[in-house]
């Protein structure tokens, strides 16, 4: 298994149309701590970069004045995250330790996220963060007509509520409390004029191989829903998670180690049965015979390869599963779990070629 923190990180920024995509990216590209990083958009025109910021081009990369890079997407998210990673290695553009995506306003999440964890494109980068902008005036009603703005809410790590200061306090609760059941899981925070909101997630260069990753990595995991001794522990008081959209946020606690092979069966079974439904699943295991916490995450039918973490960041070391799902309930998942643990797993011919390649792995 190849270390995780030797691959490039990953921030994918997304949300909206009319969110405070560009206004957010083009505040994180004047930081001089962004100044090694490369940034990709779907469409140059489209993100509107400040022109004050761009300093010369060469091909469909773009030298920014405040040294970072910016290329656009070309046709295929991963022949251009190959094409940028050739070149750093080549010397024909300027080294980069981090990446930022900017999704258009319209785009599903799903298929980049899946583009950031397809082979070879996973050997080279990995997934540190999705950040969504969600507009504080329109959000509410953006989220109830839009089945694309309900998805990305859904699958971040971070929220940044923009134009709070113009929201009357009808439309900041109504937003509220539609984020809380569309992703309780998410840190929550504000732009202001004053304020960058997350530039410390784009500048934790290393979350997994850390001396000291336990706060990041309870973030990402949303530690503070497993203050129940409880074995499974739902992210909201209400153990439903449910949401108009279908769109469900739930957690599995484990106290005992978990066999890696029940474990990549049971995955196999749910991509198989539901692929396009498993819109995120995050985790921190307990694997027998490993004594380092496993990282395992995934996206719909596509699963990064697992990885170490250099220590626990739980005490208890239980392991720990987020699943954000469309139309499939936490007792599903469980009984699913519960089916293969207590009979032989699947044989390796109830998978497909591809499922293999992303949930069979060897650690």
């Amino acid at each position: 298994m190849s270390s995780d923190g030797a691959r490039i990180p990953v921030a994918l920024l997304t949300g909206f149309l009319g969110s405070g995509k560009t206004t957010l990216l083009n505040r994180w590209l004047r930081e001089p701590a962004l100044a090694n990083a490369a940034v990709i958009v779907n469409e140059f025109g489209d993100i509107g970069i400040d022109h004050n910021l761009i300093a010369s081009s060469n091909d469909n990369t773009i030298e920014l004045s405040t040294g970072c890079l910016c290329c656009t997407v070309q046709g295929d998210l991963v022949e251009t995250l190959r094409d940028l990673f050739d070149k750093r290695s080549r010397g024909t553009v300027r080294a980069f330790d981090r990446v930022v995506i900017e999704t258009t306003g319209m785009a599903d999440p799903g298929p980049v996220l899946q583009a950031l964890m397809t082979f070879p494109v996973a050997n080279g980068y990995r997934l540190a963060q999705v950040i969504t902008t969600v507009d504080g005036v329109n959000g509410a009603t953006t989220l109830s007509r839009f089945p694309e703005s309900s998805k990305q809410v859904s699958v971040a790590d971070q929220l940044v509520i923009t134009k709070m200061d113009l929201a009357n306090p009808k439309q900041a609760q109504d937003l509220q409390a539609q984020l809380a059941l569309l992703n309780p899981g998410a840190t929550v925070s504000w732009a202001t004029d004053l304020q960058v909101p997350c530039l410390d997630v784009l500048t934790e260069l290393d979350v997994y191989a850390a001396a000291t990753p336990a706060p990041a990595i309870r973030r990402w995991l949303n530690a503070e829903a497993y203050t129940d001794p409880t074995r499974y522990q739902p992210i909201t008081p209400d153990s439903s998670g449910g949401h108009s959209e279908g769109i469900e946020t739930f957690s599995l606690v484990y106290d005992e180690p978990l066999a890696w092979q029940e474990l990549a069966a049971w995955l196999d079974a749910l991509v198989m049965a539901h692929g396009d439904d498993l819109l995120r699943v995050k985790g921190i295991l307990n694997i027998a015979g490993e004594s380092r916490p496993i990282v395992v995450h995934a996206v719909q039918r596509l699963f990064h390869p697992p990885a170490p973490l250099a220590e626990w960041p739980y005490e208890d070391r239980r392991s720990r599963l987020v699943f954000i799902t469309r139309g499939i309930g936490r007792a599903f998942v469980e009984h699913i779990f519960d089916v293969i643990r207590g009979h032989a797993a699947p044989s390796s011919h109830s998978s497909t070629t591809a499922q293999k390649e992303n949930i069979a792995w060897t650690l």
